[in-house]
């Protein structure tokens, strides 16, 4: 049961990172835009965290049924590492780095990311499944 539910839960992170995907390539200014509002407030900080460490766990415990075990496994492990983290660190910080970020990257770069964003949501949901 808590495999399935895990199962399902990195699935739906592709499924994410594929609908990302295409807000990036459709929408790339206001892909900037939400960049650069990661860690503005206290909710959006700790939700962002929330999600990961989520994600991070569900990959961590649907590690055993994929297709890559070990590769599952750390990455979801960073993700909750990195999680923790952030979350340890002062909001200011996040919120300031993920602004340099979204004022320093040019939007047409945007669009060049976001295929990236289709091949892992992609890999993610077929390691899994």
């Amino acid at each position: 049961m808590i495999a399935t539910v895990s199962q399902g839960l990195v699935v739906a992170a592709g499924v994410w990172l594929i609908g990302l995907g295409a807000f990036m390539l459709v929408r790339p200014r206001q892909a900037l835009v939400a960049l650069s509002r990661m860690g503005g407030s206290p909710g959006v900080h700790v939700g962002e965290m929330a999600v990961r460490i989520l994600v991070g766990a569900a990959m961590v415990l649907a590690a055993a049924g994929s297709r890559y075990p070990l590769a599952v496994m750390v990455i979801g492990g960073f993700l909750i590492v990195s999680a923790v983290v952030l979350l340890v660190l002062p909001r200011r910080w996040h919120a300031a780095y993920s602004t340099w970020w979204a004022s320093h990257i040019p939007v047409p770069a945007v669009r060049l990311i976001a295929p990236l964003s289709f091949v892992m949501g992609g890999a993610l949901i077929w390691v899994v499944t």
